[in-house]
């Protein structure tokens, strides 16, 4: 069975990955020294880019850019080209065709990403996607990689070889991933209470697998090819194909504090930046890469300009605690809206991270930022800490690494056009029509539906309002509707009601947030 075969009976989940937007990606290129073309107005290539859905929510958003997307699968080439059809895009197209084949036409583009087709390809693939990366890259282009890693995807391959073992007489795919999950829950099951650490990691990876889109347990380990690369040897390729390293998507593990003090140390007595960033891996047991390439004419830094940060705009959705200390250099507890919480120590940092979690989900620009911050921390007693600009650089420029904050070059800075009262943005109620189970945000992240979300989204077709809405979904929870067993039988008209209001304020103010309801 080829490739294309198993991708048309399985589709892969084809979801926004906001890494691979060429706002983030200009933004990381242009801290390694990479004047990258501005994301307003540039050319985008997708190599394995399935029905679209990353693709089509950048171009829908990016109109004066151009978009095109090579997908292997017929269906999915088709799906995705109905979808844009239907969305009146003119600026993006999806051809099906064999990478293989790909010819170049003349036309550069400024980003060019290939996410989840490297390391699960053939190697004449994996040479034509180094070919094409530089062949068709524009002068200051960027192109994006992803890819399975030695030391960390061996533990991973272990457990690959198990489950091909368990299909090796199997060739449906259908009843291949059947199989293949009927193993894990034996596996599961197996593995009892053993407290051998291998067995840990096994059950982790279970779990992990059993979380995540059936489409990636078959696609990423039943698959004829998913070969890894050592970090090192992925570089060297890319080398001979005239391209150079600019920097890994996880911006966090460039710098050695990542690990603790230790490893520091041990990582800055090596010379060579990328033999640092592979030891980095050994000791990081690290399985998946997505490394950023430019031409080797454009020589990049191998340290971030931190300068650079000023010529960004910003965004950031951390609640701040109740009472903000602006007096003091000390560490504080700010809330991510999923839960987690970071310390933010600086003032001028705090106040910062506190004003953007206000303009959320508008980017400011850092020269706007740090003028307001400074007034908010001189009136409050501050005034010593109002000045420290490059502190304040400091600590925005670990929180981007860490993936707290989010960046965007600053002629984005008014990259959040707002829709029509009671519309919903059209790529995410497409989707939603279509059968996915996600919608992409104004940022390009992906927020998952469950049944009632995804009804919701169906129901907001521009001419309804709250009023409208409410009473759509009181009929389908009702006793003899289709979405009765998701609430308590027991309840009244009225406690219904009641219960459905509440979950959908809620859930209209989340899309609102995120910039897919006006």
């Amino acid at each position: 069975m080829s490739i294309a075969d198993s991708y048309d009976a399985i589709p892969y989940e084809s979801t926004p990955l906001p890494e691979t937007h060429p706002g983030h990606l200009a933004c990381l290129a242009r801290l390694y020294g990479i004047d990258s073309v501005p994301p307003t107005n540039c050319n985008v290539l997708e190599l394995g880019c399935a029905c679209g859905g990353n693709l089509i929510p950048m171009a829908a958003r990016l109109p004066d850019s151009y978009f095109l997307g090579i997908e292997l699968s017929p269906e999915q080439a088709q799906e995705g080209s109905s979808r844009i059809a239907e969305l009146g895009l003119a600026n993006c197209e999806i051809r099906q065709a064999d990478i293989l084949e790909l010819q170049d036409e003349g036309l550069r583009f400024d980003y060019i990403i290939t996410h989840g087709v490297y390391s699960w390809s053939p190697p004449e693939v994996r040479t034509r996607i180094k070919e094409l990366s530089s062949q068709l890259l524009s002068p200051q282009g960027v192109a994006y990689i992803s890819y399975n890693s030695y030391p960390g995807w061996r533990m991973r391959g272990m457990l690959r070889d198990m489950l091909l073992y368990q299909v090796r007489d199997i060739l449906s795919p259908r009843a291949r991933l059947d199989a293949a999950q009927n193993y894990l829950d034996f596996l599961d099951a197996g593995l009892g209470g053993s407290e051998q650490a291998l067995l840990y990691y096994l059950k982790d990876e279970i779990e992990r697998i059993r979380n995540a889109h059936p489409s990636y347990l078959y696609h990423e380990y039943l698959e004829t090819y998913n070969e890894p690369v050592l970090l090192t040897d992925f570089i060297s390729e890319a080398n001979k194909h005239g391209l150079d390293y600019i920097v890994d998507i996880v911006l966090e593990m460039q710098f050695p504090g990542y690990l603790g003090e230790e490893a520091e140390r041990f990582l800055n007595m090596i010379d060579d930046p990328i033999g640092r960033l592979q030891q980095a891996d050994f000791l990081l047991n690290r399985s998946f890469h997505q490394s950023l390439l430019c031409h080797k004419a454009r020589q990049p830094s191998r340290s971030p300009d931190i300068q650079q940060l000023r010529n960004f705009a910003w965004i950031a959705d951390l609640r701040p605690p109740k009472k903000l200390d602006l007096r003091r250099n000390k560490p504080a507890p700010f809330k991510h809206s999923e839960g987690q919480k970071y310390e933010i120590a600086h003032p001028l940092t705090k106040a910062g991270i506190a004003l953007l979690t206000d303009y959320f989900p508008t980017p400011v620009s850092f020269a706007e930022l740090v003028s307001r911050a400074a007034e908010w921390v001189r009136g409050n007693g501050g005034d010593h800490f109002a000045a420290q600009e490059n502190e304040m650089l400091n600590e925005m420029l670990m929180l981007y690494a860490k993936g707290i904050l989010h960046a965007r070059p600053i002629d984005m800075v008014g990259d959040t056009v707002g829709l029509p009262d009671w519309q919903m943005d059209a790529v995410a109620r497409l989707g939603i029509l279509r059968g996915d189970g996600h919608i992409p945000t104004i940022h390009h992240a992906g927020i998952h539906l469950d049944q009632f979300a995804a009804r919701v989204v169906r129901y907001i077709d521009g001419s309804t309002d709250k009023e409208k809405l409410l009473h759509k979904l009181w009929e389908d929870f009702k006793p003899e509707g289709d979405l009765a067993g998701l609430v308590d039988s027991r309840l009244s008209a009225d406690e219904l009601i009641a219960h459905l209001d509440h979950h959908l304020e809620r859930l209209l103010a989340m899309f609102r947030k995120h910039g897919v309801l006006g």
